[in-house]
């Protein structure tokens, strides 16, 4: 798979290397390289930038993005909503929509492994677009859990809740979830 990575730090960084050790193509996009070189032939894009930076990327960028899946891993901390959803919507209107690794700290991507087992990580994407995203779960290391469309918000709980348990009670962030 054709993947771009905007942003460079430490999810975006962690995720593309991951990327490319499971034998993806990635690029990165980031203030240092070029933007509109990494979504040339991408199928599909995770975008990883601050928070504050979303909204400029996709006004600048959003029609880039038409026939592309775009990978939501960004929290907008401090605003009514974690997720871009409905600004990728708005400003990338010919672009599919997903919602993953947004819920972990960017450790648990470069160490995927809690006492021998692989962690789950949640996610949310229209039903078409599963596949894909679970070849990019598979290939951090993490084991997919599908919520199903439009399930952002939810997603974004589990975001709250792995904070209040690693952060809140100092269970540290190396931390994940495990359906049984």
């Amino acid at each position: 798979m054709k993947i771009a990575v905007i942003g460079k730090g430490n999810i975006g960084g962690t995720l593309g290397r991951a990327f490319a050790a499971a034998g993806h193509e990635v690029t990165y996009g980031s203030r240092s390289t070029p933007i509109p070189d990494a979504l040339a032939g991408a199928e599909t894009v995770v975008v990883a930038v601050p928070g504050t930076a979303v909204v400029a990327f996709l006004d600048e960028y959003g029609p880039e993005l038409d026939g592309k899946l775009v990978v939501d891993a960004v929290n907008r901390m401090g605003e009514d909503k974690l997720h871009s959803a409905a600004d990728v919507a708005a400003k990338a209107p010919g672009a599919r929509y997903a919602r993953a690794f947004n819920s972990y700290g960017w450790e648990n991507f470069a160490d995927p492994a809690f006492d021998g087992e692989r962690g789950d990580l949640f996610y949310s994407s229209a039903e078409a677009d599963k596949d894909t995203v679970e070849q990019l779960v598979d290939a951090v290391g993490l084991r997919p859990v599908y919520l199903g469309p439009d399930q952002h918000d939810a997603l974004d709980g589990v975001l709250r809740l792995w904070f209040a348990l690693a952060v809140g009670q100092g269970r540290g962030r190396h931390l994940a979830f495990r359906v049984l």
